[in-house]
């Protein structure tokens, strides 16, 4: 190989680890913006074992040993910045390091004063000078000395207002203050200096999602994704950014794309990919990617839920219902989500299974969930205890429902109607007809022009008279007799409206109303009453017992009528 030959090899092999090693840097200075430590400690490891006479890497991997409060290992790294060039301006930014981990601020402040003598208008020695105090905690302090950090950065931006490195440093030192204006503004530098990088885009878009302000977090993600298409960050952070502000489309549409084109994809990407088409209730398309992942990493308990849920929003109930007894048993009970017992409850009623067992599932949900956003479930209870006949328990589960139930929903009437029939056949509760009386007049307030709400109020007052047996025995009690008068009067007064339609139940109306006036020997209203009720009751045999009450008034206590109503139930 001739000698000019061999200097343009050794000068293309130079300029092919200049820019392995730049990028290199690149990726540090992103995990170092993100706040990604460990990651950043890897790169720059890396870069000063390529080099371990790089001052400026030695010195930033020390910072981020301190950004994780590991003081030895920085030590390590600045003594060793001040090896490898004892005589170099770097070296005396590196006795100020570990002057400052000492706490010895004057011998600190004189190097970084040498520093700057013997840098002069050097951008890494005067960028490296200020992010000394970066992550320096003065003793008796919690935060960083970032006053005296944004001092020494100005500095270097006065002497080189271009230098991308030092306005990235002095953004994010404006950042943790905080002091948001300020960090978007030398983040917006940082971006006229190296319009081609995605990185001050990205901590432009942070800094907006931070400070709350509405659209410009989308837009510099958006920048950040059009200057590095596989900008994993960006493409993540706006995914995230979409998922937190519960746009579940977009956060969806967000996550194929990282998942699709992110150069650094994690499992946890797709995990939330998985999420996000179960919340858009793509759950075949869920159930397809869950089963990829699980099929990578079969650690990954949490995607087994979600692929219940899957199966349960498929109609794979038996399928969903096996998955999630499978992972109750894998798990410890720290990790089982309220979720997760809501589904199975829901899967043993789909798939017909223990329906005993599913109360127990929906009454745990409703007892983890300390916003008591599983209150509904008490209705679901409430059902499954009324079929079962559980009347008792089923007055309960209603009546815990409709606490949260607002009187102007559509069904609150329905279920008011189903907690007073809970009660009312209630049979080991003594005050029973009481309670369920109270509930019923609430339909009637409700729905004043519902006949459902009169008759049963009615119904319930009227286990409150006395017995025909009780007044034929003890006329007196002829007074207390009537209780449920005024129910089934109003409730006669609308039920008219359609005879046919509402005939039982206005028989036992008119009998009633019949039978009140008769023993408090209103003969008007009486005789009114028997003929609304000879009216409806065509039946000749029926109408006998009828006709021989309307003989009776005035000269002799009605025969009971077995049909009657007891007065007691």
């Amino acid at each position: 190989m001739t000698t000019l030959l061999k200097k343009v090899f050794f000068l293309a092999v130079m300029f092919s680890a200049a820019i392995a090693s730049a990028q290199t840097k690149a990726d540090g200075m992103i995990a170092f913006q993100l706040e990604k430590w460990d990651k950043a400690i890897e790169v720059y490891s890396a870069v000063v074992k390529a080099d371990p006479a790089d001052q400026d890497a030695r010195l930033t991997l020390g910072n981020m040993y301190l950004a994780k409060g590991d003081k030895a290992k920085a030590g390590e790294q600045f003594q060793a910045a001040f090896d490898a060039k004892a005589d170099g301006p770097l070296a005396f930014v590196a006795l100020a390091r570990i002057a400052l981990l000492k706490d010895d601020i004057q011998t600190a402040d004189e190097n970084l004063k040498r520093a700057a003598a013997k840098g002069k208008k050097d951008a890494v020695v005067l960028r490296q000078r200020g992010e000394s105090y970066l992550f320096y905690v003065a003793p008796g302090s919690k935060k960083a000395s970032l006053t005296r950090c944004e001092e020494l950065l100005k500095e270097a931006v006065e002497i080189n207002s271009k230098d991308y490195a030092t306005l990235m440093a002095l953004a994010y030192c404006y950042k943790e203050m905080p002091d948001g204006g300020r960090a978007a503004l030398n983040y917006e530098y940082a971006e006229l200096a190296d319009p081609k990088n995605p990185l001050p885009k990205l901590m432009l878009a942070l800094v907006y999602r931070a400070a709350k302000v509405p659209e410009k977090p989308i837009q510099y993600f958006d920048k950040a994704i059009a200057a590095q298409a596989s900008f994993t960050p960006a493409l993540r952070g706006k995914a995230d950014y979409l998922y937190f502000a519960r746009k579940w489309e977009d956060a969806t549409k967000a996550y194929k794309e990282l998942v699709a084109k992110g150069a650094e994809v994690v499992i946890e990407d797709e995990m939330q990919l998985a999420n996000c088409l179960f919340i858009t209730k793509d759950c075949v398309g869920c159930a397809e990617l869950v089963a990829k992942i699980l099929a990578k990493d079969g650690s990954k308990n949490y995607l087994r839920r979600l692929l219940a849920y899957c199966d349960y929003e498929n109609g794979n109930y038996q399928r969903g219902l096996q998955i999630l007894d499978e992972y109750f048993k894998i798990v410890t009970p720290d990790k089982v989500l309220v979720s997760d017992y809501e589904y199975h409850g829901n899967l043993l009623i789909k798939s017909k299974g223990d329906t005993l067992r599913a109360i127990e599932d929906y009454r745990t949900a409703i007892k983890m969930d300390t916003t008591g956003g599983r209150w509904s479930l008490n209705k679901d209870i409430g059902d499954l205890l009324y079929t079962r006949k559980d009347q008792c328990g089923a007055a309960q589960a209603y009546g815990h429902y409709i606490d949260s139930l607002p009187s102007t929903d559509a069904n609150y009437a329905t279920y008011l109607y189903k907690l007073g029939l809970s009660q009312y056949y209630c049979k080991s509760d003594s005050l029973r007809f009481d309670k369920s009386l109270l509930t019923f007049k609430k339909i009637t307030e409700v729905k004043p022009t519902a006949t459902i709400g009169w008759l049963w109020s009615a119904k319930a007052a009227a286990t409150k008279d006395p017995s025909p047996e009780e007044i034929a025995a003890n006329p007196e009690l002829a007074n207390e007799y009537g209780k449920a008068h005024d129910y089934y009067e109003k409730y006669a007064e609308l039920a008219a409206a359609d005879k046919v339609k509402n005939k039982k139940d206005l028989l036992t109306a008119y009998q009633y109303l019949s039978y009140c006036h008769f023993v408090k020997k209103e003969e008007e209203i009486f005789n009114n009453y028997i003929g609304k009720w000879l009216e409806i009751e065509t039946d000749p045999e029926k109408q006998k017992p009828i006709l021989e009450m309307k003989d009776a008034f005035g000269k002799e206590e009605p025969p009971v009528d077995p049909n009657a109503p007891k007065g007691k139930n």
